[in-house]
């Protein structure tokens, strides 16, 4: 019997069958140069030795890892979870693993991430929503082949996949303006990934009709939401409709607004962005543009698979998102002077 100390080698595994270390390495290959009696024989004793390949090995042997890194900005966001599970499906359908991890929303996190996906051998890099600047991401990009997502650039390094901000801001003002809104503002998302090509899509839809666009500060989360919906509502005039940079910021203002007794739709109609599973709950029912964020994860992953198989030319894709309606929105408050319960 052979005795083995911690994991069993292939030289294990040969010597339990009685056959030399080449053969036990074409039956782990899967070579077609082996008998049958030879392959039951090999993987009988390696069952037995519990061995498993070191396929990370082989893989860099033959110049592929057949893995794929990701690097998303924020785990806690749904956003993100739900273009992770897109990317993996898409994933496995070609064979492909995937090496997940995080920045954090930092962007000294997000570098650090990066460079231990190509410490690891990995065939390519799916960045989702990446805080750095392009100059930083074509550096990545010119390592190894990158699809980027939320990344609005026309650099000829890597592709991206885009949401159609345009599209989504007229929607939404369409939408607002549709109810008798015209006093609307918008919480932004400052510099992150995004949040500009949002802001300036929906000043854009506002001043096309005629309309003044109200900003203030803000970011993709709660907090931010919270900290800017008591700022509008302090104001003078406050707006009739508030569109958050996307679903958390949205629960945000939510929240404050419960709190502070303002009525929703009836006093403040409140939009949100992304329609993640927090927008559906029967208790917030909140109005928001969907992103289709599975599709951006397999787009992604396709383009990428295209790029690690040699396509040169660089792609940036862009993709339109849909109004949900639901019960955070409704007709302007006809008095401009927020009511209180």
């Amino acid at each position: 019997m052979v005795a083995t100390v911690g994991q069993p080698t292939m030289d294990d595994v040969a010597a339990k069958a009685g056959v030399s270390r080449a053969l036990v390495s074409l039956v782990m290959r899967d070579s077609p140069r082996v008998s049958d009696q030879s392959r039951e024989k090999v993987l009988a004793a390696a069952q037995e030795l519990g061995y498993r390949p070191n396929v990370w090995a082989r893989n860099l042997a033959s110049g592929q890892t057949h893995t794929v890194g990701v690097m998303l900005n924020d785990l806690h966001n749904p956003y993100f979870t739900e273009m992770a599970e897109g990317a993996a499906m898409a994933a496995d359908d070609r064979g492909l693993q995937i090496m997940m991890t995080s920045g954090w929303q930092r962007a000294a996190g997000e570098v650090a991430a990066i460079e231990s996906l190509l410490a690891m051998r990995t065939d390519g890099l799916l960045l989702g929503a990446a805080r750095l600047s392009v100059e930083v991401l074509e550096g990545f990009g010119a390592q190894a082949p990158t699809v980027a997502v939320s990344t609005y650039s026309e650099t000829a390094v890597f592709d991206t996949v885009n949401n159609d901000e345009e599209h989504g801001a007229n929607l939404i003002v369409d939408h607002l303006v549709d109810l008798g809104h015209t006093r609307i503002a918008h919480i932004d998302a400052s510099i992150a990934a995004g949040g500009p090509e949002r802001k300036r899509a929906f000043v854009n839809a506002m001043t096309a009709r005629g309309l003044a666009p109200i900003v203030v500060d803000g970011d993709f989360n709660e907090h931010a939401g919270r900290e800017a919906a008591q700022q509008l509502v302090g104001l003078h005039e406050p707006p009739t409709a508030i569109f958050a940079a996307n679903d958390l910021a949205a629960i945000g203002v939510l929240s404050h607004l419960q709190a502070e007794g303002v009525r929703v739709p009836n006093d403040i109609s409140v939009i949100g962005y992304d329609d993640t599973i927090l927008a559906g709950i029967g208790t917030v029912s909140l109005t928001t543009v969907h992103q289709p964020r599975q599709r951006f994860g397999q787009h992604a992953i396709e383009l990428l698979a295209e790029r690690i198989d040699g396509r040169t030319d660089v792609r940036h894709e862009l993709i339109q998102p849909r109004l949900v309606t639901r019960s955070s929105t409704g007709r302007a408050a006809t008095s401009t002077t927020t009511k209180r319960k």
